[in-house]
């Protein structure tokens, strides 16, 4: 009896204990749940959140370098393609200023030699300056004795010019007087014409108007002035000896 009492009761406490673990399993499984989605789940999903955000800046970051670089690609394509425009046109240049300068060394080359008899004779001088060439006749050659008209022989002297310098096409040219010291001017001179300008003014237009009549250069290209004793040609002649009283003519050679 009290055997069957002892089974009886071993058999509740059994049954009493096994429903505790029932009920204590959802309890642990709950707790393991939550310690694993404390331990685990929550900083995997913020890793993953992270690496999220992350991937997306340094997308972002891309895009915005790639923009970068297409700009910057864009602004050295333009800067590349003005430097190789500035180089065309420093090489046009430099072209055109040889074949300039070739130029104006031919056509010195052919004044000269048309020249070549008066500038020996030394009743002419040539010089290139500054794009303008300069021709230079002394005063005795050109006018007569104590006047301001130009003599037959300076007429057929500036024929001469006019003619060298027909090759050089239809530039403008400018005729300049130089009167030379006024205690070198004669008086008779002196009387009609008392200041230096006054007199190579008129004789810078007496030999404009010699180049019209006799030599057929048209008016529209010829210009006068008198330069009193200054010296406009001196500096293109370099050492050359120039007479005190002179013409110069000069014409810009085209380049």
């Amino acid at each position: 009896m009290s055997t069957a009492n002892e089974v009886a009761a071993s058999n509740s406490a059994g049954s009493s204990g096994f429903r505790r673990w029932v009920r204590l399993v959802p309890a642990l499984l709950l707790v393991a749940s939550a310690t694993f989605v404390a331990a685990y789940y929550v900083p995997l999903h913020r890793a993953h959140v992270l690496l999220l955000e992350e991937q997306r800046r340094s997308n972002q970051r891309g895009k915005d370098l790639e923009q970068t670089l297409s700009q910057v690609r864009g602004e050295l394509q333009a800067q590349t393609a003005q430097v190789e425009k500035l180089e065309g046109e420093r090489k046009q240049t430099e072209a055109a200023k040889k074949s300039g300068l070739e130029r104006v060394e031919q056509l010195k080359t052919e004044l000269a030699a048309k020249l070549d008899k008066q500038i020996k004779k030394g009743v002419a001088a040539l010089a290139v300056a500054d794009g303008q060439a300069f021709i230079v006749l002394p005063e005795t050659a050109v006018f007569a004795p104590y006047k301001v008209d130009v003599s037959p022989q300076g007429r057929a002297l500036l024929c001469q010019v006019a003619s060298s310098v027909a090759a050089i096409g239809p530039a403008p040219i400018r005729v300049g007087a130089v009167s030379g010291p006024p205690d070198l001017v004669p008086p008779v001179l002196q009387r009609d014409y008392p200041t230096p300008w006054a007199l190579s003014a008129a004789r810078a237009a007496s030999v404009a108007q010699a180049l019209q009549d006799a030599c057929s250069v048209p008016g529209a290209r010829l210009s006068a002035v008198g330069h009193a004793e200054h010296d406009p040609a001196g500096a293109a002649l370099g050492e050359s000896k120039l007479p005190p009283g002179r013409v110069e003519i000069s014409i810009a050679l085209p380049l």
